[in-house]
């Protein structure tokens, strides 16, 4: 039977990259990520299970899934300097989950080349890079996406599949995301996008590397002029303080509206949270937290271990 061991869920940001050692805006949450890191090497992890968004690299509008399991290639696209090209697939495992949850009331999407960006990429860089993967993209960029207790119930269903199997992996969960941010909203029904963009979101996928290379010039840009990103350190660390303390109804019944206008759109990724913590389903900690608006994130991570 396979063992969940760890867990660790954290913020991403394409304005850090990647740097373990940090002096100055960041340092207090590259120590929770290296602590992170220890209690997953400690565990005897062997595969990681990752939940995480899309932000419209491998996912776009003419199809797009609440839930999608990867079961075989794994691509990385590579974005804001994460890995790129193919990496080490749990490509048997991914099956076992999807027939598992199948079981269990859900039918989640399945892809045979997945391609993750940074929000799976960038906390499988820096937590646990060399281990096998299953990617598991939660939908959190655009409406209609699944309530938050639905991606809760998800990860449970995932949980008891893994646990359910006759295979002896010993696995971390992971869950990339979040927590308060801003970013520009790419909505196909808002009036002001221009045609473009509109039609890169709904079928981008021949274009989506051309796209990655001219948000990487953007994004070298604003770091080179400075910016200075809304957070809303209240909500922060009141999701983070009810998770800790084991009342994840209380962030399971938040509204999805209410959400995005005290926390920012980006804060929708905290539905990959929540799935993992469902697939975790056991006590956690607080490891670090930091607000850091050179980032445009409130930066959060959270880890446990059995």
């Amino acid at each position: 039977m396979a063992d969940i061991v760890a867990f660790a869920a954290m913020s991403h940001a394409p304005f850090w990259n990647g740097e373990r050692k940090i002096s100055g805006p960041g340092a207090i949450f590259t120590e929770g990520v290296e602590r992170a890191r220890t209690m997953i090497e400690q565990s005897g992890a062997d595969t990681l299970v990752i939940f995480g968004p899309d932000h419209y690299r491998n996912f776009f509008l003419d199809v797009m899934p609440s839930f999608c399991i990867g079961v075989d290639e794994v691509i990385g696209i590579g974005d804001y300097g994460t890995s790129e090209g193919p990496l080490l697939s749990a490509a048997p495992f991914g099956r076992v989950i999807v027939d598992g949850t199948r079981g269990q009331g859900f039918d989640p999407a399945v892809s045979v080349r997945m391609g993750i960006d940074h929000g799976i990429a960038q906390p499988h860089d820096v937590l646990v890079s060399g281990l096998p993967i299953v990617p598991i993209m939660v939908n959190c960029g655009s409406a209609p996406r699944p309530s938050f207790r639905r991606c809760y119930e998800f990860g449970q269903a995932v949980g008891r599949a893994i646990a359910a199997s006759s295979s002896a992996n010993r696995v971390c969960i992971i869950g990339s995301g979040g927590l308060s941010h801003w970013v520009k909203p790419m909505a196909v029904d808002d009036p002001a996008l221009d045609d473009t963009t509109r039609q890169y979101l709904i079928s981008g996928r021949a274009l989506a590397a051309d796209y990655s290379r001219k948000r990487d010039r953007s994004l070298a840009k604003r770091i080179a002029d400075g910016v200075d990103g809304n957070i809303n350190v209240e909500w922060d660390d009141w999701v983070l303080s009810r998770i800790a303390a084991g009342d994840i109804d209380a962030v399971l019944d938040m509204d999805s509206d209410q959400v995005e206008a005290a926390a920012g759109n980006g804060a929708h990724e905290v539905r990959a949270w929540l799935a993992a913590l469902g697939a975790w389903s056991r006590p956690v900690e607080r490891l670090a937290y930091e607000p850091i608006r050179s980032w445009v994130t409130g930066m959060g991570i959270i880890g446990g271990h059995q």
